[in-house]
């Protein structure tokens, strides 16, 4: 989903060959979306430790500007196994950075809601550790009552929206910590997971639940623990030691990389390979035609100044999915 146009006035817009690349897609199918906040490596997370490609990939950038706009997808299905047994096709989707200089918080939450309604796995990448600040930056979550809606106009989509269902129509998160330097273990130096890492992070501390402050930080805890039930964490070390490859990663050999970031690349891979859910909505498992017919519905909404209605985009996705299949033609409108 490209931004046609500059600042303000910008539309989302759905390009054709998007389009028509995904009505090639026949399900079971997952996509993988990765967001988080500009400049910190989310372009370089994609193309070289899940495509292993390069020197090439989706546009990479070596400045402070941002270098993606939109939401992009990669043009080819990556076909993998489940834990289960399960085939998929795994589509890879890059997002315009979060909190660059050239757009507001506003635009931000689009982008973030594009993308999480779009996916079925969610990798939010970061960099350092799981603190304050990098919670805080996730804060968007709390504001997305503002911007989805679950239920249609025939359901009371008027009525105020609490995310009280937010969890169903979610997808599963990873959360990606880039140059991680701190040791995995709890307060009596036990070794713990990144999974249990993250939890820590997530608990809520009443004990410092006094000031309006805490209540804030309390409450995206609260909030990412209950939109994202199903959770998990990886940590990345620096990749390399020395310090003017940093910005040649995407043309660096592996043997160039630290052989400690190369094995937790491989395990960052197995999780998203074999663990990246299949699409769905309201159960239904979603092809390529209804991903393409999602994908406009929502550009639309957003264009218009609504939120993002998934009741009544689904009703209409399903509506023309069965146009489809009684015409026997080889494309149907999206709404």
């Amino acid at each position: 989903i490209a931004l046609d146009g500059d600042g303000p006035d910008a539309k989302f817009l759905l390009r054709d060959e998007a389009k028509e690349f995904l009505q090639t897609i026949k399900a079971p199918v997952a996509l993988a979306a990765i967001v988080g906040k500009y400049r910190t490596g989310k372009s370089l997370l994609v193309n070289r430790m899940l495509l292993d490609i390069q020197g090439g990939g989706f546009p990479v950038g070596a400045t402070v500007n941002s270098c993606t706009k939109g939401l992009w997808i990669w043009n080819k299905p990556l076909l993998c196994t489940r834990e289960d047994g399960t085939a998929v096709q795994l589509l890879l989707i890059d997002t315009e950075g979060l909190g660059s200089l050239d757009a507001d918080r506003d635009h931000d939450a689009k982008i973030f809601s594009l993308a999480l309604l779009l996916s079925s796995f969610f990798i939010y990448n970061s960099v350092g550790s799981i603190d304050e600040s990098a919670l805080n930056e996730l804060s968007l979550v709390v504001e997305l009552t503002k911007h989805i809606k679950t239920k249609s106009e025939e359901e009371g989509a008027g009525e105020q929206e609490t995310g009280e269902n937010f969890a169903d129509y979610f997808p599963s998160l990873l959360w990606v910590v880039r140059d991680f330097t701190l040791q995995l273990v709890d307060e009596s130096q036990a070794p713990i997971t990144a999974k249990g890492y993250l939890e820590r992070a997530l608990s809520v501390a009443e004990q410092h639940c006094y000031s309006d402050e805490s209540h804030a930080k309390n409450r995206i805890r609260r909030t990412l623990a209950a939109f994202f039930p199903q959770r998990d964490c990886v940590t990345l070390v620096r990749p390399v030691e020395n310090e003017s490859l940093l910005q040649h990663l995407d043309e660096a050999s592996w043997e160039s990389f630290r052989p400690e970031f190369v094995k937790q690349v491989r395990q960052l891979r197995l999780k998203v390979f074999s663990g990246a859910p299949v699409k769905k909505v309201n159960n239904k498992e979603v092809d390529g035609f209804m991903l393409a017919s999602l994908a406009q519905g929502y550009a639309t909404s957003i264009n218009s100044g609504d939120a993002l209605n998934i009741g009544d985009t689904w009703r209409q996705v399903s509506q023309n999915r069965s146009a489809f299949h009684s015409s026997g033609s080889k494309e149907y409108s999206a709404p």
